[in-house]
């Protein structure tokens, strides 16, 4: 009897640990998929905020100010907090940006 039970603990603490680590890896994939971008002028595309040329129709930018970058940064940061505690499920493409700052 003594051994069921101990063969028991041992299944469920197996078990416990692999559901944790998929919720982990799955924790690690949605915020590799979150990106920190802002939008192309001229054909609206996602381009990474570090960006000087936009990489599909290669129009120039203009370097974000410390504004952007402070809003841009604060979307990123709130939606990483969201993902770590659950509050949404894994975004598919989720990008940040602040359209409206564009000279």
């Amino acid at each position: 009897m003594f051994f069921w039970i101990i063969l028991f603990a041992v299944i469920y603490f197996a078990m416990k640990a692999v559901f944790n680590n998929k919720k982990k890896n799955d924790l690690h994939l949605a915020k590799s998929t979150v990106q920190k971008c802002r939008i192309c002028p001229e054909c609206a595309e996602g381009i990474k905020v570090e960006a000087k040329k936009c990489r599909y129709c290669g129009c120039s930018l203009m370097p974000c100010t410390e504004e952007e970058l402070t809003k841009i940064e604060e979307a990123y940061s709130n939606e990483l907090h969201k993902l770590e505690h659950g509050d949404i499920e894994q975004p598919v493409n989720k990008k940040y940006q602040n359209p409206d700052v564009w000279k």
